[in-house]
């Protein structure tokens, strides 16, 4: 930080950093979150098994995931991949596989869809792969990639030969939210910490500097200053 800023931090002190504050805000000079949307979905149960989805249940597919899309970018969406938009995602299906941006273990994510006017899902191919894509978490509906009109499965072998669930025909429910954004006053109140742990700070630094510059000069020396 320059002399100039640092000058201007010890003078201001935290009267002034409220103060300064506050004027950001006024003039919406404080940054804001950006907007965003997550799409949640809910899969039907399996109705066709192999391995240890035999076992227990039901089990179902659910996807979530965050996009920077928001508003009108998702109204009308022709076919679309909106991978590179996505900012975080998860696909379990209750049984304790999940796939998700934590998960060293994916190496791929793909998510596709496409809108009506009010910007609802109509069609999409949404899927999480892991060790060479033999472990597999997908959906897809009416899509050009699926190989038939629509399924959702969970597999950790390849080519379903041996741990799988499996649906066909039978989607299940896209619902769309805004992402929630830190309210305004949070902002402000970050930004307002920021300011007064600066001020703050270079007070008690030119403070100790000038008791230090003091502490150096003589007792004589100070003396005679005095009694000029």
């Amino acid at each position: 930080m320059n002399s100039t800023a640092k000058n201007f931090l010890c003078r201001i002190g935290a009267t002034g950093a409220v103060l300064l504050a506050g004027a950001l805000f006024g003039t919406d000079l404080v940054p804001t979150a950006k907007a965003g949307s997550v799409f949640t979905y809910a899969g039907n149960n399996y109705n066709s098994c192999g391995g240890t989805y035999c076992v227990g249940g039901p089990y179902a597919l659910g996807v979530t995931f965050d996009t920077t899309l928001t508003g009108r970018a998702l109204d009308n969406l022709p076919f679309t991949n909106i991978t590179a938009t996505v900012t975080s995602f998860e696909f379990t299906d209750g049984s304790g596989l999940i796939l998700n941006n934590s998960n060293s273990a994916v190496n791929q994510l793909d998510i596709e869809i496409s809108t009506n006017a009010s910007g609802h899902v109509v069609a999409w191919f949404a899927g999480a792969y892991a060790t060479g894509d033999n472990i597999q978490m997908q959906t897809n509906w009416d899509s050009p990639y699926g190989f038939i009109k629509g399924a959702d499965f969970s597999e950790t072998t390849a080519s379903f030969a041996g741990n799988f669930g499996f649906l066909s025909n039978d989607p299940g429910n896209w619902v769309v939210t805004a992402a929630p954004e830190p309210p305004p006053h949070v902002l402000l109140g970050t930004g307002l910490l920021g300011l007064l742990a600066l001020a703050k700070r270079y007070q008690r630094t030119e403070s100790r500097g000038g008791r230090q510059i003091e502490a150096a000069v003589p007792t004589h020396a100070a003396r005679a200053v005095g009694t000029k």
